[in-house]
């Protein structure tokens, strides 16, 4: 039988049909214009051009707005503040300003192809401007392609991957959650919070010069939200008092001493800490939490908390790329 004279089958029929879709949309939709590499004067203006990447996806960039609303409050001048456009619309974001540990960060959406081709457009800039970059965060995939191509246009080693950022949002809060107890500097408890709030830092295996003291974080975070146990306390939870970004409020810590653990006190009080956030209706949309790559997300999951993005972060060698020393072989022979 001929093989034109075979009966159509419903694989065939499917492939057909998204062939012809794929050819009429590659039709009626030109290429997206070419990205191009502009600069913003301050964190403000950042903010502005940048607001309508940023916006939709406020959760899993929350980082990004953090540190550019911090910066926009207090270092009107001075940073590095990148937007890299394809026609009229912001593809992609990097921003250094002058506070923090001079990493630069990029945002974007490292599922988009555009947002990946502006992210080499931009590597490609900074490396012919022989820009001082030593490390970059941001999306995980934005952050190795641009980290991997930088180091390859300035002939440096590859870079290193130091650590990476997981980042968790609720956007409703839990209706069975009772409202929770907001213990301060001044209340009864204040000795013992700042006890675990140490207890918590030196458990995360943070290095010693870098702790925050209790007493301090108490007072950052305006007081630390506390569930009990027979009037005892048994969990505690943070609030990130001064950095918000448009939108949300990020939780900063959950601590339960050991010998309380796995009685379901940690995520009783995350759902009652949300619920504060979220039913005030002047407040955030959203709240998130930002745990370090590879932590457990069992608690995050059950408090009702979905995952919203992956960061990355890469150091940058600027020693020279070793070269391979065996590439030919002395007793090759050339060929005409």
């Amino acid at each position: 039988m001929d093989a034109s004279d075979a009966q159509p089958t419903p694989g065939s029929l499917f492939r057909d049909a998204l062939a012809r879709v794929a050819a009429r949309t590659e039709r009626n939709q030109p290429p997206p214009p070419p990205p191009i590499v502009t600069k913003a004067p301050n964190a403000a203006a950042f903010l502005k051009v940048a607001a309508p990447m940023l916006l939709p996806r406020a959760d899993s960039e929350f980082m990004t707005l953090e540190l550019a609303a911090a910066a926009a409050a207090r270092c009107p001048t001075g940073g590095d503040y990148f937007v890299v456009r394809s026609g009229a619309d912001a593809v992609l974001g990097a921003l250094r300003p002058p506070i923090g540990d001079g990493t630069l960060r990029l945002c974007g959406d490292g599922n988009d192809g555009v947002a990946m081709q502006a992210a080499l457009l931009l590597a490609e800039c900074l490396a012919e401007a022989e820009a001082n970059v030593k490390q970059v965060s941001g999306p995980a995939s934005l952050a190795e392609a641009f980290s991997r191509q930088l180091a390859f246009r300035r002939r440096w080693k590859a870079p290193e991957k130091t650590g990476g950022l997981r980042i968790f949002s609720r956007r409703r809060p839990a209706e069975d959650a009772p409202r929770p107890e907001l213990v301060t500097g001044e209340s009864r408890s204040a000795a013992t919070v700042v006890e675990w709030l140490d207890a918590c830092e030196v458990e995360a295996g943070i290095d010693a010069e870098q702790r925050t003291p209790g007493r301090v974080a108490l007072e950052r975070f305006g007081g630390v939200y506390v569930k009990r146990v027979d009037g005892e306390l048994a969990c505690i939870c943070g609030v990130v008092g001064q950095a918000t970004s448009p939108g949300g409020r990020r939780i900063g810590l959950v601590y339960t001493p050991p010998s309380l653990r796995k009685a379901g006190y940690a995520t009783e009080l995350v759902k009652g800490v949300t619920s504060v956030l979220l039913d005030d209706r002047t407040g955030p949309g959203f709240a998130v939490i930002v745990v370090p790559a590879g932590a457990p997300d069992g608690l995050w999951t059950r408090a009702g908390y979905a995952h919203a993005g992956d960061t990355a972060t890469y150091r940058l060698d600027p020693a020279p790329r070793a070269l391979p020393t065996n590439a030919v072989d002395d007793d090759s022979e050339t060929v005409q």
